[in-house]
């Protein structure tokens, strides 16, 4: 098969829907060598085409007008190369295809990661919220199939669109093969020193986003600080609420205990993982929760948010919480570092859980797709 994968986040976007599109490429090439892989984006940033282990087929708008107007060319020229090209099948992986192909005959799969858009709306400005309805609206309806990353968006897929459930198949994510590798002693020692670590840390990764609550992650620990040994770190870069965040922590006189932390390489943050005791993640609504299965993989034990689709990423060995509710999180916090023998279960539990997300099954389930639509 010649199978064509919109490209946009995979070479552009380092966290999220990025990660998702690398390694679902990789996993692909890697495992089902003998079909062609097409990459579409409208322009790149070259560390992440460095990141793609396999052969593939770069294409990137060519005349000077489709290179200035990339977005149109994305939503409609796009088809053109894709017929030019002779594409079997054609995969939007960030919950869009292009606006014509229902009138060029290419199969169709799209990746629909979550309706937070609709179900949250506060979260989204109006303008946004009207693009990625129709976006979305139009990629549903005319994709042959639709991969949703949870069983959450498959319901929400079901109210909010009547998709019907046959056309929806759920494949977990997976996460990059580094967080399978032990790094050793003396590099986590240099990391820790790189970073100004400290030896006990109990660690939330996330974008700085309203919804990601690390303000009631900061309020729970400041309830027990005096009680715990540990500090809390907080890493991620990307979103609005950097400055709030540090405001927070000022206010609280933790500026000792929390640490920010920023700027640190896909290469590195498997260390950082491995250095934590605890992963505590309490978003209010998330598509998946890449970082929760990331914890897990790193033999981390993990707290996380009660429902949805991060419940099902955290698995039940994870101690589960009321987001809203800062002294939840703060009891489930003291309550896994007191309790050796219950971290210890919750570790087992989440190497268990995960053994089901591997890029493995995950590209195994995608390809499955293809051929049935192909």
């Amino acid at each position: 098969m010649r199978i064509a994968l919109d490209a946009k986040r995979m070479l552009n976007n380092g966290t999220g829907l990025g990660n998702h599109a690398r390694i679902l490429a990789n996993a692909l090439m890697r495992d089902y060598p003998a079909h062609e892989y097409q990459l579409y984006t409208p322009r790149l940033q070259e560390r992440y085409l460095h990141e793609l282990d396999g052969t593939f087929t770069l294409h990137m708008p060519e005349t000077r007008l489709s290179q200035a107007l990339h977005p149109w060319w994305r939503s409609y020229s796009i088809t053109e190369d894709l017929l030019r090209n002779m594409v079997d099948v054609y995969h939007g992986l960030s919950n869009e295809l292009p606006l014509n192909i229902h009138r060029s005959g290419i199969p169709a799969v799209v990746t629909i990661h979550d309706l937070i858009f609709l179900k949250h709306k506060e979260q989204y400005p109006w303008p946004d919220r009207q693009i990625y309805g129709i976006k979305t609206k139009y990629a549903v309806k005319h994709a042959q199939k639709i991969i949703a990353v949870s069983e959450e968006t498959k319901r929400d897929l079901i109210e909010y669109y009547r998709v019907p459930e046959k056309k929806i198949h759920v494949l977990y994510q997976s996460i990059d093969q580094r967080f399978y590798k032990k790094a050793e002693e003396a590099a986590l020692k240099s990391f820790r020193s790189q970073y100004a670590l400290p030896e006990q840390y109990i660690l939330n990764v996330s974008s700085f986003f309203p919804r990601k609550n690390q303000i009631k992650l900061i309020e729970a620990f400041a309830s027990i600080k005096d009680r715990i040994p540990h500090h809390l770190v907080l890493a991620g870069g990307a979103g609005g609420m950097g400055h709030e965040i540090g405001r927070v922590i000022r206010e609280a006189q933790l500026t000792d205990r929390v640490k920010v932390l920023t700027g640190v390489s896909n290469e590195e943050i498997p260390m950082l993982y491995q250095g934590a005791d605890l992963f505590v993640y309490p978003a209010l609504m998330e598509g998946f929760g890449m970082p929760v299965l990331e914890a897990l993989v790193s033999g981390v034990p993990v707290i996380a948010t009660r429902g949805g689709a991060i419940e099902e990423a955290a698995g039940r060995g994870s101690l589960l919480v009321d987001p809203y509710r800062s002294d939840d999180i703060a009891t489930a916090i003291t309550r896994a570092i007191a309790d050796t023998d219950l971290r210890q279960r919750m570790i087992i539990a989440g190497h268990e859980h995960a053994a089901a997300m591997t890029d493995i099954l995950f590209a195994r389930g995608v390809m499955g797709v293809y051929e049935s639509v192909a």
